[in-house]
């Protein structure tokens, strides 16, 4: 799949990371000669992440958008975008009690709103 893919690789050359990563399929990608399936041209992709914390890097942003179809004609389509952020550091000796009252505090917050 990667030989009709045409895209972009952003590093980060301080800190030798893969800070985004994109790309668009140039045309139609196909599995088995096309009979166990295929991938529509113009489908793309964005990855991208950061150092959230000193010495920690995750995940921040990704985008897939993809359509095709597989075996017996099914089809496939995927349309996902996910943004993550609010990142911080806690204790090194968090306990799993802690952790999950954090958690459950985060959620009823996000309900709320």
């Amino acid at each position: 799949m990667f030989h009709d893919m045409e895209g972009e690789m952003w590093v980060d050359s301080k800190q030798e990371r893969l800070a985004v990563f994109s790309g668009h399929l140039t045309r139609d990608v196909k599995f088995g000669l096309g009979l166990l399936g295929h991938l529509d041209k113009g489908g793309h992709f964005e990855v991208r992440q950061a150092e959230v914390v000193p010495g920690h890097w995750d995940l921040t942003n990704m985008s897939v958008q993809i359509t095709g179809k597989t075996l017996l004609f099914a089809t496939i389509g995927m349309r996902k975008k996910e943004t993550h952020g609010n990142f911080y550091q806690v204790s090194d000796d968090l306990t799993l009690a802690e952790a999950a009252d954090m958690l459950n505090r985060k959620t009823v917050v996000a309900d709320s709103h």
